[in-house]
Formats: structure tokens, C-alpha cells, sequence
């Protein structure tokens, strides 16, 4: 006795597709690395860019970026943020490497304390 097959309609499988594609969407984040200052005591919200390497990181190898706000002498970097989404991983994995983005997020730290000499 033969057991009937499974046939989906033309619009199931449309809503398949949407739900899919939802579900890639909802879950965004893939990886997050983060490094912080042994005094976690930030002085500014999160900034954040896009970095890119290009060719396995031959392009541009090493590639360097300027923290543009932290620019008093005394203001370290706090806390550092390396995400990587579900988007920026799929687009290394089609260009098999070739092109690779990371997010980079940064905390500056609270300006040092400035020593007034009395009279």
C-alpha cells in the first residue's frame, strides 16, 4: 500500500520563503568580541564604522583606524566592540573571503582630571 506523498501548494511555498527569510532577519547577530579597559569608566555613547578587508587581508594588510573623537591626550579608548552579522558573514562566505566587513563600535574614556596648581 502505497503512502500519499506530501505535495506543498505554490502559495505554501511562497510563505515558506517569507517565513525564511524572516527568521534570517530576526536572528541578525553572529559574533561579538569585546574589549574593555581594566577601568570600565566610559566618557561618550558608542561610535561605530564599518571596516572591510579586501583579499584575505592582503589589500589592505594591516589595516588601521583612527579613533576620530578620542582626542584628548588623556582620553584612552574604554571598551572596544567587534561585531560580525549574519549579513557580513554571508557576504565573506559567497565572495569566499575576498570581501570580509566587521563592525567596530568604540567607548572613549573619561578626560583625565586636571591638577590646578594653587597660589
Amino acid at each position: 500500500m502505497d503512502q500519499p506523498a506530501v505535495v506543498l501548494h505554490p502559495h505554501g511555498k511562497n510563505i515558506l520563503l517569507v517565513f525564511c527569510i524572516l527568521f534570517v532577519v530576526i536572528m541578525e547577530s553572529c559574533y561579538h568580541y569585546r574589549v574593555i579597559n581594566t577601568r570600565n569608566d566610559p566618557g561618550t555613547e558608542y561610535r561605530d564604522t564599518v571596516m572591510r578587508s579586501y583579499l584575505w587581508g592582503l589589500v589592505n594588510k594591516p589595516q588601521n583606524f583612527h579613533v576620530p573623537n578620542c582626542a584628548d591626550t588623556c582620553a584612552a579608548l574604554d571598551e572596544v566592540v567587534f561585531s560580525k552579522n549574519f549579513g557580513q558573514s554571508i557576504l565573506t562566505v559567497i565572495t569566499l573571503g575576498i570581501v570580509s566587513p566587521v563592525k567596530v563600535e568604540w567607548k572613549c574614556h573619561k578626560p583625565c582630571q586636571r591638577i590646578i596648581d594653587g597660589l
